[in-house]
């Protein structure tokens, strides 16, 4: 039994944070913002957690462990970016890692239901001790994905391709593009709203978006999300346009200011497999496989009596759809849902 402390990531623990190993969950670094340094002050900071949290856990044996969170409010979820362990994490410590691991998940769901998100999401390597603590924190897998990453795109050339960049008045038209190019089983999983789409500068992240029309409808997308010299690449194409990629990608990159040396990743799941061989021709390897997890929260509901009280139906209809909900009459939680505490794993 080791006696396990979970609690949100503080100034105190930065120095004990930068020597955590990490383990993104995610393409490319897990999205962290500015390195994993900057990711720790960016959670311990209170001004700055709506851009990055952190949870960090540190066992009676002990082991440390961390997980890092980048809340994305206007899709109302939040995804896991990395989990991080210490390097006393030796392999026959892994069953108790796997469990710190489960425990700061938990207490992520407690803040994210606690903050008004309704999901989670995670991206992890179908081997090793990640996605077993995600599995036990009740992720459910909705998708695999194959991996690639290419050290620089050049520009490519133009077959009559009319590529424009995107504007604010496209989000509609590229939900409508979504929503015919994706499995309706995964569309539920994501609940993906027109404000996904959006571009512009989130945090320390420039996100642009590149489309092909035709007949005035967007055909093939293809958005780019840049820090520094590493670049995410995320694509869309209606069924048997998947060719429009070998054209679209390179030059998003290339407007997007990806040098020749730059480091790009994308991700391209099952259901879309064929676009696999298109990034191929125009320089991306294929790197490994990962799960699309998601994870719903809880809807908390308060009464304002200490007896017990039927849920009438005017409360009923206002919980948010497919989410589960509990009522309760104590004290208000803290802010984040989450307290420093003691568990026993």
């Amino acid at each position: 039994m080791a006696t396990l402390t979970v609690r949100p990531i503080g100034i105190r623990d930065l120095t004990g944070f930068r020597a955590l190993q990490r383990i993104p969950l995610g393409l490319g670094d897990g999205g962290a913002p500015v390195g994993p340094m900057g990711a720790g002050v960016l959670a311990s900071l209170p001004v700055t957690r709506r851009y990055w949290r952190g949870y960090i856990a540190t066992a009676s044996q002990g082991l440390r462990a961390a997980v890092e969170i980048q809340p994305e409010p206007r899709d109302y979820r939040w995804v896991v970016a990395a989990l991080a362990a210490g390097p006393e994490s030796v392999p026959e410590q892994s069953e108790l890692l796997v469990d710190v691991w489960e425990a700061l998940l938990i207490a992520a769901i407690r803040a994210a239901g606690a903050s008004g998100a309704k999901r989670l999401h995670a991206c992890a390597p179908l081997d090793g001790p990640a996605l077993e603590a995600l599995l036990r924190a009740n992720f459910t897998i909705y998708a695999y994905q194959t991996t690639l990453a290419a050290s620089g795109v050049g520009p490519g050339a133009l077959n009559g391709t009319v590529i424009r960049e995107q504007e604010p008045s496209d989000a509609w038209a590229l939900q409508q593009l979504y929503q015919r190019a994706t499995p309706q089983p995964v569309q539920f999983a994501e609940a993906f709203t027109t404000n996904h789409w959006d571009v512009g500068r989130r945090a320390a992240w420039r996100v642009r978006g590149f489309l092909v029309e035709r007949d005035h409808q967007a055909v093939a997308y293809c958005r780019v999300t840049s820090r520094g010299h590493q670049h995410v690449v995320d694509v869309l194409a209606l069924p048997g346009e998947a060719g429009l990629l070998r054209e679209l990608v390179p030059q998003a990159l290339a407007r997007s200011g990806a040098g020749e040396n730059d480091e790009v990743w994308v991700g391209v799941p099952d259901y879309h497999s064929e676009y696999i061989s298109h990034l191929e021709a125009v320089g991306f390897a294929v790197t490994g496989r990962q799960a699309r997890m998601v994870r719903y929260t809880a809807v908390p509901v308060r009464t304002s009596q200490a007896r017990p009280l039927p849920l009438v139906p005017e409360v009923g209809e206002r919980l948010s759809a497919r989410l589960p909900s509990y009522s309760s009459t104590g004290t208000t939680p803290p802010a984040d849902g989450v307290t420093s505490g003691t568990l026993t794993v």
